[in-house]
């Protein structure tokens, strides 16, 4: 691997194989199988993670290029919002009444139809359409991906609010912030368990900034960045290997994900040369999987599930990157002042690009 260079590294790579654990990982769950285990996570979990990782690193490069406030949540607000509103409104208007159980009019005179748009609001998480996919393991259930997406929003808030209170141009207080609040989940609320929904949200909080940090940090680890990568798989290793393997999964995966995602690996490196789908992988697959179930009666395996699933999916992901995603992103450049950012969803190494 090499160090990675303007456009050059595996963070597209990255993004997609997530995307992919996510959606292997539904394929169990919503045909009522239980989803395969990697240290101690499901792949949809640690999907999820990979997800909040990158981001952390992609959107505290963003901030730091571009302190403004404004310019800030502009760009957030065209990565995320352009793709899930087509996305909210194929579900609501032309799927939801074909696979519900009830009429086009009762579906629509439905207050939870019309609730089910607050997904547009970034804040709050929906998923309950009204008698949709009635028999499948996971009835009425739209698009359950999405609930990571209004704690992401959050964690954008937070850390604008960190960048204009000044402690991004204060590494060490940003890292210290990002510890303490490791700390207050690792002593604190690590004996919950997942079916407490402020453990696994703390814990997607304390990934992002760790990421964040990574960004921050980067000119004291990228030149030694061999050195760094073995010093921490060490320390990662201790800790499993000590015991604590919910800690090291906590710590270490946003370690080496932006570690090799900062690399630039042959072939891996070229993973976004037709478009970054990944996001449109995670917005459309939940849907899609949903309603070929319903079709087949959940009569398929998974392996013959996913093979269905799989090129609608990715489909359905080009177009939105193409016809909505990328189209959205070109308003950036219109944005003013701040360093130019590109469509892509490529980062930077050195100058991590956002998303």
């Amino acid at each position: 691997m090499q160090p990675g260079r303007d456009k050059d590294n595996n963070f597209d790579f990255l993004r997609l194989a997530a995307a992919t654990g996510v959606l292997l990982s539904h394929q169990f769950a919503l045909s009522g199988r239980p989803e395969p285990l990697f240290i101690n996570s499901s792949w949809g979990g640690l999907g999820v993670l990979v997800f909040f990782a990158i981001s952390g690193y992609l959107i505290a490069g963003s901030w730091v290029r571009d302190p403004h406030l404004w310019r800030f949540a502009v760009r957030r607000f065209l990565r995320i919002w352009p793709g899930l509103a087509v996305a909210t409104v194929l579900v609501v208007f032309v799927l939801g009444p074909l696979v519900s159980s009830l009429g086009s009019t009762e579906y629509f005179s439905s207050p939870v139809t019309w609730t089910y748009l607050n997904l547009l609001g970034l804040w709050e998480f929906e998923s309950q359409l009204p008698g949709i996919f009635a028999g499948n393991p996971v009835p009425q259930s739209a698009n359950g991906s999405l609930w990571t997406i209004p704690i992401e929003v959050k964690c954008y808030a937070l850390l604008a609010l960190v960048g204009v209170l000044g402690f991004m141009r204060r590494s060490g207080l940003l890292l210290v912030a990002a510890f303490a609040a490791s700390a207050v989940w690792f002593f604190f609320l690590l004996k919950m368990g997942y079916d407490n929904p402020l453990r696994m949200k703390l814990q997607m909080g304390v990934v992002f900034f760790s990421g964040s940090c990574l960004c921050v940090l980067r000119s004291h680890w990228l030149p030694h960045r061999r050195w760094f990568a073995l010093l921490s798989a060490l320390t990662i290793a201790a800790l499993w290997f000590g015991g604590w393997q919910e800690v090291a999964m906590t710590l270490g995966l946003p370690l080496a994900t932006v570690v090799f995602g900062s690399c630039a690996t042959p072939l891996l490196r070229r993973a976004g040369r037709f478009g970054d789908i990944s996001y449109g992988l995670y917005i459309y697959a939940f849907p899609v999987q949903q309603t070929i179930i319903w079709v087949t009666g959940n009569r398929l395996s998974v392996l013959e599930g996913a093979c269905f699933t799989v090129p609608v999916t990715v489909a359905l992901a080009f177009l939105s990157w193409h016809l909505v995603e990328r189209p959205a992103l070109l308003w950036k450049d219109r944005l003013g002042a701040g360093a130019p950012h590109r469509a892509s969803a490529s980062a930077v190494v050195g100058r991590p690009v956002d998303r």
